[in-house]
C-alpha cells in the first residue's frame, strides 16, 4: 500500500526536480495575508513529525492569526489547553507535514474548501463527530451546505473563515465602480492597471472573465491556454507591475500609481488608513471567494482538545474575535453583530448564500483536477502556464 508521501507526490503535488522536492502549490498564497513565516514554517513543519504531543499542547499549523478564535475571552488558558503554532506560507506545506509525520503528531490544520476534499481523500483527517461540535448549529445555513466539505454524510472541517477577491479600483480616478473584468483593457487604463503575485486568485478571476464559468478549474486546456493569453497581454500592454504581496498592492493604489487592480477586500481598508479612498466591487462575471476551514489531522494525539478548539474556531465570540484581527469574513450568523464597523463595510453578510451564487454561482471552487481527465486542464498544467506567465 503506498505511504501518503507517495500518494501526494503520485497526484502531482509534489514534484522531485534535480534530487529535491519542489512543493507544488497554488503558488504564494502567503501574499494574500501578508505574513513573513516562510522559513519559521517550513522549520516548523519538519519538527511536527518528531515526536507526539504531550499533555493538553495541541498542534495548530495554519495561517497566522487564525489561533486567534482560541484566545477570545482567555478560552484555551481557562481550558488548560497550550496552543503549539506553526505557521503555513500555503496548504501545500501542511500536507507535506502530515504526510512527512504528522499522523499521530499533529491535531488542527487549516485547509480552504479545495483542500479539504483532496486531504480527506488522501487519508490526511479525520471525519468529524458533530454532536462533539455544538456550535456548527449556529453557522449560517449556506457553510453548512459546501460540498467539499460534507463528504459521505460526514464533515471533514469545520468552515471557520471567509473572504474575497474582487476588482480594485480608486474612485478619485474611477468615478463609477467597473462592471466586467475586461475593463482592466481599456486604453485609458494602460500602465494603470495592477496585478498581483497571487496565483490561484488571479488565474481563478481572469478564468471567469475569459470563459465565463464561474466554476473556473473546471475548464478544458484550451480554455487555460486562451485564460494565459488574455493575462500575458494584460500583463505586457496595461499593466504597471505584478506587485509581490496585497501590501505592495495597498501602496500603489494609495499612491495614484495604479488605479484598477486583482484585489483582497482588506486592502480598502489597509488603504484608508493611509488616507487613500479604495473601493472594491464583484465585475458581472463574479469572483473568487475561497473560504477556509479548521480540521483535525487524523490520528489527533489530542482529540479531546482538538474538538474543544475545533468547536470553539467556530463559536461567535472566537469568529468575532479572529474577524476583527484578521478582517475576514465570518461563518457563525451570531458572530455578525459583534464585528467592528470597519470589517463590516468591507465583507458583506447580509445573505451569504445570495452572495455566493452571484459571485462563484453557488459552491466556492474544487482545485483543479489532480490527474489527467479527458480534456480537462490539471493543477499541474494551470502551474506550469503560471511559470511561463511570470516570466514573459
Amino acid at each position: 500500500m503506498p505511504t501518503l508521501y507517495e500518494k501526494i507526490k503520485r497526484a502531482g503535488l509534489l514534484r522531485e526536480e534535480g534530487g529535491m522536492v519542489r512543493l507544488r502549490t497554488f503558488g504564494p498564497s502567503l501574499t494574500r495575508r501578508q505574513f513573513g513565516a516562510l522559513a519559521a514554517g517550513a522549520a516548523g513543519a519538519a519538527a511536527l513529525g518528531a515526536g507526539r504531543a504531550q499533555g493538553g499542547e495541541v498542534k495548530f499549523m495554519g495561517w497566522q492569526g487564525y489561533e486567534e478564535a482560541f484566545a477570545a475571552n482567555g478560552f484555551a488558558a481557562s481550558k488548560d489547553i497550550t496552543i503549539a503554532p506553526t505557521y503555513q506560507a500555503d496548504n501545500g506545506q501542511a500536507m507535506t507535514a502530515i504526510a512527512n509525520g504528522g499522523v499521530g503528531s499533529m491535531d488542527i490544520v487549516t485547509p480552504d474548501t479545495g483542500y479539504t476534499r483532496v486531504m480527506a481523500e488522501l487519508d490526511m483527517l479525520e471525519p468529524l463527530d458533530i454532536s462533539r461540535i455544538p456550535n456548527w448549529d449556529g453557522l449560517d445555513p449556506y457553510f453548512k451546505s459546501i460540498d467539499n466539505i460534507v463528504m459521505d454524510g460526514k464533515p471533514y472541517a469545520v468552515p471557520y473563515a471567509w473572504t474575497i477577491i474582487p476588482l480594485m479600483y480608486t474612485p478619485a480616478t474611477i468615478p463609477e465602480a467597473p462592471t466586467s473584468w475586461m475593463d482592466v483593457m481599456k486604453p485609458e487604463y494602460k500602465g494603470k492597471v495592477g496585478l498581483t503575485n497571487d496565483m490561484i486568485s488571479m488565474v481563478a478571476n481572469f478564468t471567469i472573465a475569459v470563459t465565463g464559468k464561474k466554476q473556473a478549474t473546471i475548464i478544458s486546456k484550451a480554455e487555460l491556454a486562451e485564460v494565459f493569453a488574455f493575462m500575458t497581454e494584460l500583463k505586457k500592454t496595461q499593466a504597471r507591475t505584478v506587485a509581490a504581496s496585497y501590501g505592495e498592492l495597498t501602496d500603489l493604489l494609495a499612491s495614484g500609481e495604479v488605479w484598477i487592480a486583482q484585489g483582497w477586500v482588506p486592502v480598502q481598508l489597509w488603504a484608508k488608513e493611509k488616507g487613500a479612498d479604495v473601493r472594491w466591487t464583484i465585475p458581472k462575471e463574479g469572483a473568487f471567494c475561497p473560504i477556509d476551514c479548521m480540521a483535525m489531522v487524523k490520528g489527533s494525539p489530542n482529540m479531546d482538545d482538538t474538538y474543544t478548539l475545533l468547536d470553539a474556531a467556530i463559536s461567535p465570540e472566537g469568529q468575532a474575535h479572529a474577524a476583527n484581527i484578521n478582517a475576514t469574513g465570518v461563518t457563525n450568523a451570531a458572530a455578525v453583530a459583534m464585528l467592528s464597523e470597519e470589517v463590516l463595510e468591507i465583507q458583506p453578510h447580509d445573505d451569504i448564500a445570495a452572495f455566493y451564487e452571484k459571485a462563484t454561482g453557488g459552491q466556492p471552487l474544487p482545485l483543479w483536477p489532480l490527474e489527467a481527465d479527458g480534456d480537462l486542464a490539471t493543477l499541474d498544467d494551470v502551474l506550469d502556464a503560471w511559470d511561463r506567465f511570470m516570466a514573459a
